[in-house]
């Protein structure tokens, strides 16, 4: 288990956060099947199928996993129920259907099929690391992102986070690393940039396979387009896409690391799940260290 997207969140009031409670608290709040009339659940869920590990500690960092299971109703399903109602009031009645009523007969429709819906699951996994007083999530998923907010807030009754606020327009700032070839000492570019103009329309061009410090990328930023997202490498630890918004995609750790967790390792999923864990966080810690600088973010 390797991160491969991620969003760090800052926690506010790291006194107010009692890790002791929330893992005792987890088993209490699990995802539980959906009902015949419920779009969504949403819990926590073991770290692996069938057991009852719901959390691993290491290096003042706690990792946790939360799941979704939702009713999959296709939309063309409801759509094709809608249109042969319709049609068959039309017929019999003699008259058009109004918006209105096309909307009430609509919902009927989902509530008579939702309870022969197949159910779908997907998780999202987060760790809080304590000395860094961060949330690190494995998704970009914003609703998946305010699902578990939500989660964190119903087990402790409240979770003092925020998100990050750079000092600097992330998107200026990788704009002006590429124009001006001065970017910090770790950082290397990747083969990867997407760039957007100002407009309403914000017309983009990705480049793929093509050094970003390229003229043809350098060109385009001069005429006044910013970097959307750009791949950068990270003390040779560390690949990943960079966007505008901090969040991090498209991760990749360096294989030394992934060959120093399986020697970690003592075999077997709980163990390697452990050894992964020890180090990804570790070195997203310091990785954390030189990002913050980049962007001049500030603790609240």
């Amino acid at each position: 288990m390797w991160f491969k997207n991620v969003q760090f969140f800052q926690l506010t009031d790291i006194d107010a956060i009692d890790t002791n409670e929330l893992i005792d608290k987890l088993a209490d709040f699990p995802l539980k099947e959906c009902g015949s009339q419920e779009e969504y659940s949403f819990g926590w869920m073991p770290l692996i199928r069938n057991s009852e590990q719901w959390y691993l500690a290491s290096n003042k960092c706690l990792l946790i996993r939360a799941g979704k299971e939702e009713k999959v109703l296709p939309s063309s399903v409801v759509r094709e129920e809608l249109e042969t109602k319709i049609s068959e009031i039309e017929l019999m009645e003699g008259r058009k259907v109004g918006r209105k009523e096309k909307s009430d007969i609509k919902d009927e429709l989902v509530f008579t099929l939702r309870p022969k819906a197949f159910s779908k699951r997907s998780d999202i996994w987060a760790y809080l690391d304590i000395e860094a007083k961060l949330l690190v999530i494995n998704s970009t998923n914003a609703s998946m992102t305010e699902l578990l907010f939500k989660q964190l807030q119903t087990t402790l009754g409240s979770f003092p986070m925020a998100p990050l606020m750079a000092q600097e327009s992330p998107s200026g700032l990788m704009s002006n690393w590429l124009l001006k070839n001065e970017l910090p000492a770790s950082l290397n570019t990747g083969e990867e940039c997407e760039i957007q103009d100002g407009s309403e329309e914000k017309a983009s061009i990705r480049f793929k396979a093509l050094e970003p410090l390229s003229e043809d990328v350098t060109r385009h930023i001069e005429q006044g387009m910013r970097v959307k997202s750009l791949a950068l490498k990270w003390t040779e630890k560390l690949n990943f896409v960079l966007h505008d918004d901090l969040s991090l995609r498209k991760i990749k750790f360096d294989d030394t690391i992934k060959e120093q967790a399986f020697n970690d390792s003592q075999g077997g999923g709980l163990s390697d799940l452990d050894a992964n864990f020890a180090l990804m966080s570790l070195e997203l810690r310091q990785f954390y260290d030189s990002y913050k600088l980049w962007f001049d973010i500030q603790e609240k």
